[in-house]
């Protein structure tokens, strides 16, 4: 299985919403994948951290580093090639990354699995 893969059913394991994968492939020099995804309570949010140590560890990938864990509103999780935003409803709102990312391409999430 894929690091993507891997990742989108990690999260969808961890019942985050509003997953987004943006394709940065043609944009980015450092990563090819970034992935929006909402928790509706910080405690998801802890949550999925864990179990994404535990499906990167079973998977034999390398370990990914952790960004704001101790806030728990806005998380990053670079795995490398896939850097994983999570975010808290608010937080998404706020930062609206979307806005942003208006012109790339992204992926259907069922169609990684």
């Amino acid at each position: 299985m894929s690091k993507l893969s891997t990742v989108i059913e990690t999260l969808e394991a961890s019942k985050l919403e509003h997953i987004v994968v943006y394709d940065m492939r043609t944009y980015s020099p450092f990563f090819d994948y970034v992935i929006v995804t909402t928790a509706d309570n910080p405690r998801k949010l802890r949550g999925a951290i864990n179990r994404m140590k535990k499906a990167f560890d079973e998977a034999g990938f390398d370990t990914f580093n952790v960004e704001g864990a101790e806030g728990a509103k806005w998380v990053l999780l670079d795995g490398g090639d896939v850097v994983v935003n999570l975010f808290t409803e608010e937080e998404r709102a706020y930062y609206n990354l979307e806005k942003i990312w208006h012109d790339v391409p992204t992926l259907d999430v069922n169609a990684l699995k």
